[in-house]
C-alpha cells in the first residue's frame, strides 16, 4: 500500500467554516464540562462541611465563596511545565483553598484566558445566577463572598498595540488605554448589578494585578508573548516599556479604587501591585507558584479583616 498523500486542493471556504465551528462547539464543550465538574465537586465539599460536626464537635462551618475571573484564579502550569488537573493560581489548591482557620470552601468558575467580557457573557451569567440559586452553599443561602479576576486579557495580547503610542518616546499610558479601562469598568459594574439583583449583601473581592515584565517569555510556549511584540512593533525601549506598564498598572488600579468607593457598590480591592519581584515571574504575565502563594496571602489577610474569626 502507498504512502498517504496531502490533498493538492486547498481547503473551500464552507468546509474551513465548518471545521473551525466544530472547533469551537468542542472547546467550548470541554470548558463547560469542566465547569460542570466544579460544581459537583463543591456540593460534595458542602456535604461534608456540614457532616463535620457529628465528628468534631468544635468544627467550624467554613466560608464558601463564588469565584470568577481568569487565569490568576485558574493557572494549570508550574513554572512552564503544564500539570492538568493541578491549579496554581490564587484561590486554586495549593493556595487560598488551603489557607486560613478554617480554609474556605470555594466555587471556581474562573477559567484562564478569559477578558472580562467573556467573564460575563449571559451565558455565563447565567451559569452563575444559577449556581447562586442552586448552590448547595455552605450557609445554605449562597456564597459568603465573591472573588473577581478581570481585566487582564482584555489589555494584554496582540491587541496591546492599540493603547501604545507609536514611536515608543513615552512612559506612561497613551490616553487610548482609558477605553479599555471603561470597558473593565462597565464588566465590574455589571457584576455588581447581578450580585444586587441575585446575591444582595455579598461583598465582591477584586485585585489589581501586579507590574509585569515585559520580557518576551511565552508561557511553555502554550500562549504569548503578550506585551512584548506590541512594544518592539511600536519602537519602545525596554526601560520606557517597564514604564508605560507601571503607568498601566497603577491606572487599572485606581480605576478599581473609584468603584470601591461608591460604598453600596460592598467592593473590595486587594492592593496586589509590588507582591511579585522579577524572580517571582514565570512568564510575562503570570507568576511562579511562589508569586501566586504570595498573592494569596494578600488575599487572606483581606477576608480575615472583613469575615473576622471565621477564616
Amino acid at each position: 500500500m502507498g504512502q498517504p498523500t496531502m490533498p493538492t486542493t486547498p481547503m473551500n471556504k464552507g468546509d474551513r467554516l465548518l471545521l473551525e465551528r466544530e472547533f469551537r462547539e468542542a472547546r467550548q464543550k470541554a470548558i463547560d464540562d469542566e465547569l460542570d465538574q466544579r460544581i459537583r465537586e463543591h456540593a460534595r465539599q458542602v456535604e461534608r462541611s456540614k457532616r463535620a460536626p457529628k465528628f468534631q464537635k468544635a468544627a467550624k462551618t467554613p466560608l464558601d465563596f463564588l469565584v470568577v475571573g481568569d487565569s490568576w484564579y485558574d493557572y494549570p502550569l508550574e513554572d512552564n511545565l503544564l500539570l492538568p488537573p493541578y491549579d496554581f493560581g490564587i484561590t486554586g489548591a495549593y493556595n487560598l483553598k488551603a489557607l486560613g482557620n478554617p480554609p474556605p470552601t470555594m466555587l471556581s468558575l474562573a477559567h484562564w484566558g478569559w477578558a472580562s467580557t467573556q467573564v460575563l457573557t449571559w451565558q455565563h451569567q447565567q451559569r452563575i445566577i444559577d449556581t447562586i440559586e442552586t448552590g448547595p452553599w455552605n450557609n445554605g443561602k449562597g456564597p459568603d463572598a465573591i472573588l473577581a479576576s478581570f481585566g487582564g486579557d482584555d489589555i494584554a495580547g496582540d491587541q496591546l498595540a492599540i493603547y501604545l503610542t507609536y514611536g515608543g518616546h513615552v512612559t506612561t499610558a497613551d490616553p487610548r488605554f482609558q477605553g479599555v479601562l471603561g470597558l473593565v469598568q462597565a464588566s465590574y459594574e455589571d457584576l455588581i448589578a447581578l450580585r444586587d439583583i441575585f446575591a444582595p449583601g455579598v461583598p465582591i473581592f477584586a485585585h489589581c494585578y501586579d507590574y509585569p515584565l515585559a520580557s518576551g517569555r511565552p508561557a511553555d510556549g502554550l500562549a504569548g508573548p503578550w506585551l512584548k511584540p506590541s512594544f518592539d512593533f511600536a519602537l519602545y525601549s525596554a526601560p520606557n516599556a517597564q514604564s508605560v506598564l507601571h503607568d498601566m498598572i497603577d491606572k487599572f488600579y485606581n480605576m478599581l479604587n473609584g468603584i470601591a468607593a461608591v460604598a453600596k457598590n460592598d467592593f473590595h480591592v486587594i492592593n496586589t501591585r509590588g507582591t511579585i519581584t522579577p524572580n517571582d515571574w514565570s512568564n510575562e504575565i503570570h507568576p511562579k507558584p511562589d508569586g501566586f502563594y504570595k498573592l494569596a496571602q494578600k488575599f487572606l489577610a483581606a477576608l480575615q479583616g472583613y469575615f473576622p474569626g471565621r477564616i
